[in-house]
């Protein structure tokens, strides 16, 4: 046991008050300094690390959290704080099996409290069904879920008084009736079709629709998800945008449903048009309570402007994050007929969202941030340096959940620091870069800066890395 000194003793516990008090504001980074400063002058108190613990999950550090807890639980092994904090990290982490069993530590520990008892049974049952889908789940088998929509099973109700997409006619080619029909077929046979779209009125009519907490129907999210899948797969994973000499382009960071959040930067803003073209970076969903409002207004947006409405994918346009932080329970309470089969067609179009944008040849935009590979991958990567390049993020496939592709996780949770190099990631995946990653990193792809997003900073936006890195 390591001895420490009366004096230290009580200068940890006066680092330790002066950390509760950051706390208590929100100060989260700050009361971090505050209890590693206590830790340092004594690191046999267990509550220390889990009180830290807490800042860095209130910071989206659930690795660092982790290990925290890791740190208390080896100090003391019956400390119940320590059970649940590390439960909370590996929940946030997707480690369900882990956070499962942590949990029951800590009803074990505690029969009587309820929230713990809450927690497990949440845990073991969204762990028990994903299990369960697993097991009858193969990817061979899988049909794409736009596939199998056939959109003239639903219809909008009578009683509906919400705003109408507008109706059009356009000729599509005709179905074949079997194989014989389309080896006998010289020519493509064409039928004439009509299908809703999106026009600036239905727009500015579903605004205030969920402004007023009001749903659509089925058709309307149905034939808008099919469509703006169908544009997002016809874009390349990294998108070149000019910005007309009329025009002043917005990015904007994380909106995680805050659905009047959205309404006050256009408010403030201007909405979007051709001569007011934005860019979302990422994390549309979760965490807020208008998660389908927010998402299911840009997707309308993209549709309207295809060329002047961007979106980036975010950590949280993936499975595990929306079954975890609200998304999914969002879709099934609002849609409870279709949420299911709903939920899975946002998950594939969020697939089909791009990485990243690159304005007028010199801005790179991505969600999270820079890279940790620093060998080529290939004897083709230009100057044979190892550094990323553009290229090789045009001609990354993004069709799939961000685990399976180190660039793609990397580019959607990654996170600046302050010093040189490059650092494990406190969140637990993907990794910090400091200045001279993202310096040369501009300087190998003749790039001006990077704005990236998925932090909070104090002033709403922050400029590091000599200016090359803005969040």
């Amino acid at each position: 046991m390591t001895q420490v000194s009366e004096e230290n003793v009580k200068r940890a516990q006066a680092l330790k008050t002066e950390a509760n008090g950051f706390y208590a504001k929100k100060q989260f980074h700050e009361a971090i300094e505050k209890y590693t400063e206590a830790i340092a002058c004594d690191p046999t108190v267990p509550a220390f690390y889990t009180n830290r613990a807490q800042c860095h999950l209130l910071s989206e550090g659930y690795g660092a959290a982790k290990e925290d807890a890791n740190k208390a639980l080896e100090l003391d092994s019956s400390f119940t704080k320590a059970y649940y904090r590390r439960a909370a990290a590996n929940l946030a982490m997707g480690l369900l099996q882990e956070a499962r069993s942590d949990f029951r530590q800590v009803t074990l520990r505690e029969p009587n409290d309820a929230g713990a008892r809450k927690k497990y049974a949440e845990c073991d049952k969204l762990y028990r069904r994903i299990q369960f889908e697993k097991a009858i789940d193969s990817e061979a088998d899988r049909k794409r879920v736009a596939d199998s929509v056939d959109l003239s099973k639903f219809k909008v109700p009578e009683d509906y008084q919400g705003p109408k997409m507008p109706v059009r006619k356009r000729m599509v080619p005709k179905k074949k009736q079997d194989q014989k029909d389309q080896e006998e077929e010289e020519e493509e046979e064409m039928e004439e079709v009509e299908e809703e779209y999106v026009d600036l009125e239905f727009v500015k009519g579903i605004v205030e629709w969920f402004r007023d907490q009001k749903t659509l129907p089925d058709r309307y999210v149905y034939a808008i998800l099919l469509q703006v899948d169908k544009l997002l797969r016809s874009l390349p994973t990294l998108v070149d945008v000019a910005i007309p000499s009329d025009a002043v382009m917005t990015v904007c960071g994380d909106v995680h449903g805050q659905y009047y959040d959205v309404l006050n930067i256009f408010e403030l803003n201007g909405f979007p048009s051709p001569t007011l073209p934005y860019l979302f970076n990422g994390d549309f969903v979760d965490r807020g309570s208008f998660s389908v409002e927010v998402i299911m207004l840009f997707f309308s947006l993209k549709l309207l402007y295809p060329d002047s409405f961007f979106l980036n994918r975010g950590n949280h346009e993936s499975i595990n994050m929306n079954q975890l932080y609200g998304f999914e329970g969002e879709v099934r309470h609002k849609y409870p007929t279709q949420g299911k089969r709903l939920f899975d067609l946002f998950q594939e179009t969020f697939e089909a969202l791009p990485i990243a944008h690159l304005i007028q040849d010199k801005i790179f935009v991505v969600h999270g941030g820079l890279y940790s590979r620093n060998t080529a991958r290939n004897s083709t990567q230009p100057d044979g340096d190892g550094v990323v390049r553009l290229s090789e993020l045009r001609e990354m496939s993004r069709f799939y959940q961000p685990n399976h592709n180190s660039l793609m996780c990397e580019s959607l949770w990654s996170d600046p620091q302050s010093q040189n190099g490059r650092s494990p990631s406190p969140r637990g995946t993907a990794i910090q870069y400091g200045p001279d990653v993202t310096q040369e990193f501009c300087e190998k792809n003749n790039l001006q800066m990077v704005i990236r997003s998925h932090q909070q900073v104090d002033e709403g936006y922050e400029i590091a890395h000599n200016g090359q890195m803005i969040t």
